[in-house]
């Protein structure tokens, strides 16, 4: 059995905090209406960076029309100008993936500085992880959910970097 609840958005964000991009669990074609007619400037704006109709965008974030779907370039094209990748996040989530921001590696391709890189960048998120709960009331800030993401996110890469130096670096498989 599942359970579910919700928060007010005026309880779980303070008046400094901005509302998120995207909302967890979040349909595909939801991810799309929202990303269309929340862009700055509305979605003729959206529409003239993409060189479309602001008609046929319109038609095409609606999630109840089936005649007119946005494209995979167009869904790039969507998140691109828009800067909101709520629609990635969607689509990896329906998919049970998680995304996350790739980070140029640092190493210069040295294997020692790819494990330090690695070591410095975990460290960083657990000094970031044990501030948010060593002082206060255990209530968390936005701001510090949004640094600790930020150190997840850059340990994550570096995992990521170290794992492509260390496939770099295997064997040739014998030939029979």
């Amino acid at each position: 059995m599942n359970a579910t609840f919700s928060i007010p958005n005026h309880l779980a964000y303070g008046a400094d905090e901005a509302m998120p991009s995207r909302q967890p669990g979040q349909d595909i074609l939801d991810a799309i209406y929202n990303t269309v007619h929340k862009y700055p400037g509305g979605v003729a704006a959206l529409a003239s960076r993409m060189e479309m109709s602001a008609n046929t965008l319109t038609h095409k974030a609606n999630p109840n029309t089936v005649s007119h779907q946005p494209n995979p370039r167009e869904l790039i094209a969507l998140q691109t100008f828009s800067g909101n990748y709520a629609i990635l996040h969607a689509m990896a989530e329906a998919l049970g993936h998680t995304c996350t921001p790739s980070t140029p590696d640092q190493s210069g391709g040295d294997p020692v500085e790819a494990l330090m890189l690695m070591q410095g960048a975990f460290a960083d998120f657990v000094r970031a992880a044990a501030d948010t709960v060593r002082v206060g009331d255990g209530a968390v800030s936005g701001s510090q959910i949004r640094r600790a993401d930020h150190c997840a996110q850059e340990a994550i890469a570096t995992i990521g970097h170290a794992m492509a130096m260390l496939r770099s670096r295997m064997r040739k498989a014998p030939q029979t």
